[in-house]
Formats: structure tokens, sequence, C-alpha cells
């Protein structure tokens, strides 16, 4: 007589608790295979779902993925946002603090990137955030200019200006391409915010 196989149980969870467990699944898979290699059931498995219910969240991989690299760049954001938000600080110390850890996020999330900026969609999920926080640098700095503590004739002009210095050359950092040092681009994005906007 044979002892009878123990079938993993299946444990119930809130929607958003399940998508993100596939979420982190499909991420893992991805950084091991790429998305044009990974395979469907590596991503359930690691997952602790059925195929079916990755159905229930999404149609492809390619899918997961750019739900994937969306959530990646919202992170992103928020850290930005919180930063710049917080304005028991000086707006000196937000924008240096803000750049610096924009820079140190995506530098230490560089596989990541890699991993999933050819997801569909990709390119316009990352204009999305990075406008988004262009308009929250120009917006701390306009009400800096507005309290006396910041000269800048041109708020939004000058963070759109700032931001996409760093993200040249964090972009530069993250493919490989070139070799950069990163604690050198982190200590240039913030040199390059105080020289932006005339700070101390």
């Amino acid at each position: 007589m044979t002892a009878p196989t123990s079938k993993r149980k299946r444990v119930a969870k809130p929607p958003e608790e399940r998508r993100k467990d596939i979420l982190d699944a499909s991420v893992e898979v991805f950084l091991r295979k790429g998305i044009a290699d990974a395979k469907i059931e590596e991503i359930t498995e690691l997952a602790g779902v059925s195929k079916g219910t990755f159905y229930l969240y999404f149609k492809t991989k390619e899918e997961a993925a750019a739900a994937a690299w969306e959530r990646h760049l919202d992170v992103f954001a928020e850290v930005g946002e919180a930063i710049l938000g917080d304005t028991d600080v000086p707006i000196d110390i937000r924008l240096v603090d803000a750049m610096e850890s924009l820079c140190r996020f995506s530098l230490s999330h560089a596989d990541i990137h890699r991993a999933l900026y050819d997801a569909a969609g990709a390119e316009q999920v990352k204009i999305a955030a990075n406008e988004r926080l262009i308009r929250l640098i120009g917006d701390a700095v306009g009400s800096g200019v507005e309290a006396g503590d910041l000269r800048c004739a041109h708020p939004e002009m000058m963070a759109r200006a700032l931001y996409h210095g760093f993200c040249g050359a964090v972009t530069d950092a993250v493919t490989g391409f070139v070799p950069i040092d990163h604690d050198e681009v982190i200590q240039a994005a913030a040199e390059m915010t105080r020289a932006t906007f005339g700070l101390s």
C-alpha cells in the first residue's frame, strides 16, 4: 500500500496580496531568465498559485512584466514624493536628499531596470513617472522661491534640466555601457542640485 501524496494546501489571500505575490515571483523569474525565456509555469510555481489564478490577473507574462515595471517606477516616484513633501525639512536639504535618494534607488535596482525595461509600454510609464517627479521638484522649488529661501526664475524648467541630466548619467551607469562609479553619480547628483539652485 502506497502512502498518500501530500498536496500543498493553497492559502486564501486577498486579491491585492495575491497579485503582489505573482508580481514578486514574475520579477524574480524575469531577473533570472529574462522576459522572453521566462515560463508562466515558473512564475506560478514560485508564487504558489495555479496557472488559472495567474490568468485572473494577467493575460500574458508580458502583461505581468509591464505591471511589474509600473509598480517599480511608482515606488521610485514615491521616494522623491516622500522627501520633497516633508515641509518640516528645509528646502535646500530636501532637494539634495531627493536627488541623491532617487539616484541611489535607481542604481541599487539596476537589475530590475535592465530586466523589465523592454516590457510593453515601458517608455510611456517611465515618461509618466519622470513628469510626476519633475512637477514635484518644480513645485518644491516654486514654494522655496515664494518663501524667499531660493532664487530661481524658472523653477519647472530648471527642475526639468536637472532631472534629465541626472537621468542621463544614471541610465549610463545602469546599462553598464559606460563604466561609471555609482558613488560618483550620487555625489554628482548632489553637486548638480546645489549648483542648479545656488544652494550652499
